[in-house]
This record gives structure tokens, C-alpha cells and sequence, in this order.
């Protein structure tokens, strides 16, 4: 038989389940046996039901595989508890969102695998309520179009409740002739989806929710490409998106960089994604990276991530989708920097070791460059609402850092009232975003402040005006330099009159980072930078702090400007993270290195440098020494280690001219040795 995602190849599953497939069943077997005798309440539980589905799945597979009465027994267990309920959700949307659609996945495979094996009451009473749900769910995409996640081409609930229903649509195509009518839907949709999203294969709502909506993308194109629909294994996204995923792990290979809305440092593996895109792409790397989870990683993953129903429901999908055929290769053949266009994403990384010095920059337009372009001609075309950024965070310009394994300087992960200053930002007169006075002020109960999708849910993005963008202005990797100029001035409110807001980060590739913030405005204002990190800076002296944090530590050395007030604080971030469950509450403590201008001026500019090390040496002999100076027209750092000197010079004016180093640029770097002898110099011009 043909049965969807196996296809014609169940025999050959069968006969890999002693040897290639052998861990694998084992871990379907084990899965299994976690659903047997659990108690499922005859009540819709107070929450969401995901898991209910997925558990379907994988008792309907392991059924097919070994055709053990007791898995089609168990699987109909939870099939028709879920059939009896009334709705499918919790909370808000009901019947009309994730929660439906997750069932609507699993119980749609589940009715396709098991429909010959049902009594003819229990196949029509399935039947029937597929298609009421069916129908509820599709309904409401189609009744909202413009204003819900229909058309929200950029967002997981997009992708996530039309493949659920495509799912079920292709189980149910030969007995119910509505299905058409939800087939050719959503293949139109799935076409707009790959059109808009971005090549460089990023994900705007960060690493959580890449994987969360990554195996609902490959099962869709599945599905489609089977239907003689459009191949989009072929889009340019899907062939990069493991790249934005690989180079969003932390060195650790464990954890992620938790950019956006990642609940959590884990939640952002899923081994079955890996092994198809592996499978699709012969790509040994993706490969490697889903075999070392599930070996290595598996259960330190589920059980300590906070996103549901989590990784290890997706045991069905693993044993499917894994191609032993595909040879493992690790990254270390792969470029240390890379560069995400559209996210305006600039990862920079010492080494594949799991003790590698990793920092990752972001500097875009809300949701990335293509989703912001791209849905606002849809919205003033349409009159529509396309734009659903509750996941995306006030992080233009924002890194974080992270060292021999420990978390330096940090994004606060989930938070969707997101401020500048709960990031490593620069706030001007104590305001970020030109969107964060939305959530400031008027009345609460007032509908235009939350997202049209989730109400109840902040969206800080929702009346961002459309020329209120930030950008990478300049990157570059080569000469054994790298360097990213992110600009974010218009990001910040128009009577703000900053003409510039722009972070420079380089990377001589000499242990340690210099970061210079230019900031430039026809007002005078108060100038506040700052970095997060999980433990508190020590003040070491006037011009340097330091970060200790377990294996690893961060040198804060402050030049410029000379006049400046240093003060570390507590930051405390406080979100519910879903409003189904509204008493779970996370709570995060940053602890906050501040330097500030302490009078108004119209142009400020920061001056730092960082530098990653190790804790367990028990000396500091391997400091820089950082020397701040200046210039009639420039400042500049003079960056000494154990084998180099580094002189960096900065110009607003283009016009360097110090100790015998003349620049027209906005900034060079000159490297050299101790005898004095020139090793390599970039320079940064600015652009027109």
C-alpha cells in the first residue's frame, strides 16, 4: 500500500527494524510504551493537546510495523478520546489554531495508517470528526484572510495549521470531496510561503520556533511534491535553512543562540528535521548533527526544554525519515563566519571546538528584510494585517556572546514585550524602539495593543511605521578580519532626531573583539549602553570590568568617551509564556553592565573592548592591556597581547591622522607584531 510519508516503502521499514532501523524502533518501542496506561481525561484538559496527536502517530506506526494488536488497541485509545471531545484547543482560537491543527497532523497520519484496521463505526465516527474539524479550522482561514494566520505567510501558525490540515486532507481525499477544495488552498498558500521567505534560509522567530515549524514545512512539501504540486524542496530556503540552524547552535552543540522568542537554551533540536534534510540535500552535516541528539543529546533535550510537546513525540517521524545511506560529516570543513543576509545575522566563531568563542549579531527590519518589504506591499494592496512579529524581539543591533561554555552576554530569550533595554542595546533618553510607548501608555483593554492572532498576546511591531528599519550597512570576512556595521537610527522614534545609531564590531581574530557605537543626533540626549550577562560584573579598575561565569570569563575594557558614569544593575524580566497557561510565569534575572553619558550631548561615542577567556587557568597572564587614544579628529584603542599590537583609530569625520597613521576612513585596524613589523590592517570607509 501507499500510505503517506512511508509511501510504498513499509516492507523495507520492516526490514530495516534489525539493522539499520534497529535504534531507531527501539526508540518508537520505548516512546510507545511511555502512552500505555496513561490516564487521558474524558474532559478537554485545560491546556494543549498536541501531544495527543502525536502519541496517535506513533502507536499507529509501531502497529503497522510489528502488527501487535495491543498498539492498535492503545492507538485507538487515544484516537477516539480525542475524537469525543467537543473542541480541539484551550483558551483562545479553539478549534482554529495549533492545537487543532497538531491533531488534525497526527490523527490525519493516524486515520491513513490504520483505516483498514477499524470496525466501520469506528472508520465513519473518525471520518466525520476529521472533517468537522477540518472544516472549522479551514473556515476560519478563509473567513480572516488579511487578518489572521492565513495570511501570515511569514509564521509558524501559518505553516503549522495547513500542513495539520493538508495532512488530513490527503487521509480523507478519496471519501470526503471537500478535501479538494482544502488541497488546492493550501498548495496555493504553501507557493506564496516558499516565494516570500527568505533565501539565506533564516528564521525571524529564532531556533524554538525553526524547530517547532520545521517538520510541518518538510511534511507539507512532502506531501505536495507526491501530489505533482510544486517541488519545493527546490526553494532556495529550504535548501540553506540548515545553515542558519547549525550556525545558531551554541559551541556546545546542546544548546542554542536564543535570538527572538526561544523559550529556553534547549527546545530548538528536532532529529527528524535533520535527518530529512540530510536525506533531501545529501547533506552529511545535517546528518551529524541529528545522530549526535539523538545519541548524545536526546533526553537532556526533552527534559529540560520548555516548549510541548517537545522532541520526543517526533519518534514516528525520526524512524521514517532517517536514510542510513547518508554519511556523517562534521562542520569543521565550513567557514567560521557567516553571514544571513536577510536576518542581517553575522555569526563569528574561533573554532568548531566545543570550546570555541562564538558571537552572533543581528541587525534588520523586523522579521528580516523580505518579510517586511514584501508584506507591506501586501497589506497596502489588500488592506490586510500580514505581519504577525510576536515573536520577534527590539534586537537590532543586539549580540550575544558566548565562550569555553559560558553565557558572557545574553539575550533574555522569551519576552513579548521586548524592549531595548532588556537587550544589549544603546537606549537614547531611556527609549528603544519607535514601537515600545505602544505598551507604555493608554488603556490596557484596548485592542488596537495586542495581536490580532493571539489576544492577549503584545505585539510591539504592530503600528512600527514602514521606514523604521535597521540594516547591516557593511560586512566583510577575509584578510583574517571580520567586521559587521549594523545601523539602526530610524529604528528609534522620529522627534528622537538621531541621524545615526551604528555598532561596529571587528574581529582582528586575536582573541578579542572591539566594539564601537556611533551615535549622532540634531538633539542632545542622554546616551545609555549596555550589556546583560548571568553573573555580575567586577570593577577591576575605572576603565575595565570582568565577568566570571563558570569555565569561562569576559574582560570589559571602557575607553571612550572619558566622561562617562559605570554602574551594574539588576534587570528583571518577567513573561508568561502562553496564554493558556497563564500562571506560568518565567522569570529571568539580567545582570547589567550600564555606561552612560552623564551630561546631554548630540553625538556620543562608545568605545570597548572584549575579550573572551578561560577561568581554570588561575592567572591572568594571557590580558590584553587596552590604552585609550586620541587624535585632534579621532579616538582609538591601543590593544596589546602576549604576540600582538593592535592600534585602532575611529574617525566621524573620515580624517585619521595620528602618530604617523593618516586614513581617510571612518576607522582602521593595524596589527602588528612585538619587533614592530606590519601583520595585516583593514579599514572601513562607511557608505553613501
Amino acid at each position: 500500500m501507499n500510505y503517506l510519508l512511508i509511501n510504498d516503502q513499509l516492507e523495507l521499514l520492516k526490514q530495516d527494524l534489525k539493522t539499520t532501523r534497529k535504534e531507531h524502533f527501539t526508540r518508537l518501542i520505548e516512546q510507545c510504551r511511555l502512552y500505555e496506561g496513561q490516564a487521558l481525561s474524558k474532559e478537554h484538559p485545560p491546556t494543549s493537546i498536541t501531544y495527543i496527536g502525536m502519541a496517535a502517530a506513533n502507536l499507529s506506526l509501531a502497529y503497522l510495523l510489528t502488527e501487535q494488536d495491543h498498539y492498535l488497541q492503545e492507538a485507538k485509545r487515544w484516537i477516539f478520546t480525542a475524537v469525543d471531545y467537543d473542541v480541539w484547543g484551550y483558551g483562545f482560537l479553539v478549534d482554529v489554531d495549533l492545537s487543532a491543527s497538531w491533531m488534525l497532523f497526527g490523527l490525519g497520519l493516524s486515520y491513513d495508517w490504520l483505516k483498514d484496521h477499524l470496525t466501520e463505526e469506528e472508520r465513519t465516527k473518525f471520518l466525520n470528526k476529521l472533517i468537522l474539524q477540518g472544516n472549522k479550522i479551514f473556515d476560519y482561514g478563509q473567513e480572516n484572510l488579511g487578518h489572521c494566520w492565513s495570511t501570515n505567510y511569514w509564521q509558524n501558525h501559518n505553516w503549522i495549521n495547513y500542513s495539520g490540515l493538508l495532512t488530513t486532507a490527503y487521509a480523507i481525499r478519496s471519501e470526503h470531496s471537500g478535501s479538494e477544495k482544502w488541497i488546492d488552498e493550501i498548495q496555493d498558500n504553501f507557493d506564496k510561503v516558499f516565494n516570500y521567505l527568505p533565501e539565506d534560509g533564516s528564521n525571524y522567530e529564532g531556533t524554538g520556533y525553526w524547530n517547532f515549524a520545521m517538520k510541518f514545512f518538510l511534511v507539507a512539501a512532502d506531501l505536495i511534491r507526491k501530489d505533482a504540486g510544486t517541488n519545493h524542496f527546490e526553494s532556495e530556503f529550504m535548501k540553506n535553512t540548515f545553515n542558519y540552524r547549525l550556525y545558531q547552535c551554541a559551541p556546545n552543540w546542546e544548546e542554542n543562540i536564543n535570538f527572538a522568542d526561544v523559550h529556553d537554551r534547549r527546545s530548538s533540536h528536532t532529529i527528524c528535521s535533520y535527518y530529512k534534510i540530510a536525506s533531501e540535500y545529501n547533506n552529511n552535516q545535517a546528518q551529524w548533527l541529528g545522530e549526535m541528539v539523538r545519541t548524545k543529546f536526546l533526553f537532556r533535550e526533552a527534559y529540560e526544554s520548555k516548549i510541548f510537546p517537545g522532541i520526543l513525540p517526533e519518534a514516528f517521524l525520526e524512524l521514517i525519515w532517517f536514510n542510513p545511506e547518508i554519511e556523517e560529516k562534521s562542520p569543521e570543513d565550513l567557514p567560521l563566519n557567516k553571514y544571513f543576509e536577510d536576518l542581517g545575522l553575522v555569526v563569528m566563531r574561533s573554532s568548531w571546538d566545543t570550546d570555541a568563542t562564538h558571537l552572533s549579531f543581528k541587525s534588520s527590519p523586523a522579521g528580516g528584510h523580505k518579510q517586511w518589504e514584501e508584506s507591506w506591499k501586501l497589506d497596502e494592496a489588500n488592506n490586510w494585517k500580514t505581519r504577525s512579529l510576536t515573536h520577534y524581539h527590539v534586537d537590532f543591533n543586539h549580540f550575544i556572546l558566548i565562550h569555553n561554555d559560558a553565557s558572557l552576554v545574553i539575550d533574555e530569550g522569551y519576552n513579548r514585550t521586548s524592549k531595548a533595554e532588556i537587550h544589549n542595546l544603546i537606549t537614547v533618553d531611556g527609549t528603544g524602539c519607535v514601537g515600545e510607548k505602544i505598551w507604555e501608555e493608554g488603556d490596557l483593554s484596548d485592542p488596537v495593543r495586542f495581536d490580532l492572532n493571539c489576544k492577549g498576546i503584545h505585539n510591539v511591531w504592530r503600528d512600527v511605521p514602514k521606514e523604521a528599519i535597521a540594516k547591516v550597512e557593511a560586512y566583510s570576512s577575509e584578510d583574517g578580519y571580520a567586521y559587521v556595521v549594523g545601523e539602526s537610527s530610524r529604528m528609534y522614534y522620529p522627534e528622537m532626531e538621531l541621524t545615526r545609531n551604528a555598532r561596529h564590531i571587528v574581529n582582528s581574530e586575536c582573541g578579542y573583539f572591539i566594539l564601537l557605537d556611533e551615535l549622532e543626533s540634531d538633539l542632545e540626549h542622554t546616551y545609555t549602553w549596555r550589556i546583560h550577562s548571568e553573573k555580575f560584573a567586577d570593577k577591576v579598575s575605572d576603565d575595565h570590568f570582568e565577568i566570571v561565569n563558570g569555565k569561562g570569563a569576559l574582560n570589559v575594557f571602557t575607553a571612550f568617551p572619558k566622561a562617562r558614569a559605570t554602574h551594574v544593575d539588576e534587570t528583571i524580566v518577567e513573561e508568561i509564556m502562553t496564554p493558556q497557561r497563564p500562571d506560568d510565569i518565567r522569570r529571568i534575572s539580567l545582570k547589567t553592565l550600564l555606561i552612560e553619558t552623564p551630561e546631554k550631548s548630540k553625538n556620543a561615542y562608545f568605545l570597548n573592548v572584549f575579550q573572551p577567556k578561560d577561568t581554570l587557568k588561575g592567572d591572568n597572564s594571557d590580558n590584553i592591556s587596552v590604552k585609550s587614544i586620541e587624535g585632534e579628529q579621532c579616538i582609538g584603542v591601543e590593544i596589546t597581547s602576549k604576540s600582538h599590537i593592535e592600534t585602532f583609530l575611529f574617525s566621524s569625520e573620515n580624517n585619521i591622522d595620528y602618530n604617523g597613521i593618516t586614513s581617510q576612513s571612518k576607522w582602521i585596524s593595524i596589527l602588528k607584531d612585538k619587533a614592530g613589523n606590519l601583520v595585516k590592517t583593514t579599514s572601513y570607509d562607511g557608505v553613501e
